[in-house]
């Protein structure tokens, strides 16, 4: 006897994507977007002597701009005519194939996007093991991207440190991926387990201890070049990287909260994070506290070691969370599995813009029964492509702030 449906194991929560979709301001752009900054205080503000004397002349604040281009996300899936319609009711299959695939990649698309809100750009989702990285023909050991890591433009990775985070846990067979700095050397994954990748083609991957491995699209090109510029590129260290958006980070205001030191995790470092992000920040501004599974129970333990409120509250567009209370104002800490291991992110919400051309849609109409769908040429199978012309930008770092290393 069969149930009258798939069960999908796999994760679904985008919180991250949620509620910057909900409560960041949606804006258009073309093939790049512009935000005008004041960069300096306004020069002409002094006290006089006495009322004879002279007051500063100056022309103003100065501005600049920050700019991020546009990225270009897709997920597509190949299906055949006689899988619609022999889908097409109960009687005939468990589950409509059309409908569960469709719904299915709108999820894995999410959270694709939701795992890049937390990057730097850079595309690497995992590293070649540091010892025995290749551990037989086209099967490649894999860990936690850790300082080591060859591409020099990632920053701010410290390995394992909660065990919060797979080094497998965003790869897929049929993905194509790419080795060492820029992609060099490129594969098709032919399966994944906990702790290795396997690639079909080439047969032999060359590997080397260190190795960035991407994720590319169907030409095996844009390691490194096309994902979204997410948290870690606006809340990172000066190390490796001086600019954001195009500007340095010693702007105004373009400096974030940042910390690395190796600790547990406690209620004085997030309170010294409160402070410093509500310096840049206004009246209004809407903050949440993201983290992974590890640092949320971690949360919970300090409220009732303090003896404070830990009852789960629904603070943000029905995700329910625990309260952060400190300066007078009350912040919803959230847990987000895509939240990088270790790390503790303080985000202000009013701050950051999403900017796209259009919002998310389908190239076909997958609803159609293969009628609106694009068939391949010389084949009965059909094709629908989804896409997002996007990007993000946060318009004041220093009122968001990012501490690592935080374990338990």
């Amino acid at each position: 006897m069969l149930l009258p449906y798939v069960r999908d194991n796999f994760p679904k929560k985008t919180i991250l994507l949620d509620q910057m979709k909900r409560d960041s301001e949606m804006m258009q752009m073309n093939d790049e977007f512009i935000a005008p900054v004041y960069t300096t205080r306004h020069g002409g503000v002094a006290n006089l002597a006495d009322d004879g004397n002279n007051v500063i002349s100056s022309g103003g604040r100065n501005t600049s701009r920050a700019t991020v281009p546009v990225e270009i996300v897709t997920g597509a899936l190949n299906i055949s005519k006689l899988t619609i319609d022999a889908s097409k009711s109960n009687t005939l299959a468990v589950q409509n194939t059309l409908q569960s695939q469709t719904e299915k990649l709108s999820n894995d698309f999410a959270r694709h996007v939701n795992r890049q809100l937390y990057g730097g750009g850079d595309g690497v989702v995992s590293m070649v093991r540091e010892t025995g990285g290749s551990v037989g023909t086209g099967t490649i050991a894999v860990e936690a991207i850790n300082a080591s890591i060859d591409d020099g433009r990632a920053v701010d990775y410290y390995g394992t440190i909660n065990g919060d985070i797979s080094p497998t846990k965003y790869f897929a067979v049929d993905q194509i991926i790419g080795l060492g700095t820029g992609g060099a050397a490129d594969g098709t994954l032919t399966a994944v387990t906990g702790t290795s990748i396997v690639s079909g083609a080439p047969s032999a991957i060359v590997t080397a201890a260190n190795d960035s491995i991407y994720i590319q699209d169907g030409s095996g090109e844009g390691a490194g070049t096309s994902e979204i510029l997410g948290i870690r590129a606006a809340l990172s260290s000066t190390t490796g990287t001086s600019t954001y958006a195009g500007l340095s980070r010693d702007t105004v205001g373009w400096t974030p909260s940042f910390g690395s030191v190796s600790e547990a995790l406690s209620l004085g470092r997030l309170e010294q994070m409160d402070g410093d992000v509500q310096e840049y920040a206004d009246m209004t501004d809407k903050y949440i506290i993201l983290v992974n599974k590890t640092l949320y129970r971690k949360y919970g333990d300090l409220l009732t070691a303090m003896r404070r409120t830990v009852n789960s509250a629904e603070l943000l567009g029905g995700w329910k969370g625990l309260e952060f209370a400190a300066g007078g104002n009350v912040v919803g800490v959230f847990r987000d599995y895509d939240v990088p291991d270790g790390e503790v992110v303080f985000i202000n919400l009013s701050t950051w813009k999403i900017t796209q051309v259009s919002d998310v849609s389908w190239m076909e109409d997958p609803g159609a029964s293969g009628g609106g769908l694009l068939r391949l040429q010389n084949t009965i199978q059909y094709q629908a492509v989804m896409h997002w012309f996007v990007n993000v930008i946060c318009l004041a770092p220093g009122a968001n702030g990012k501490q690592t290393r935080k374990s338990a």
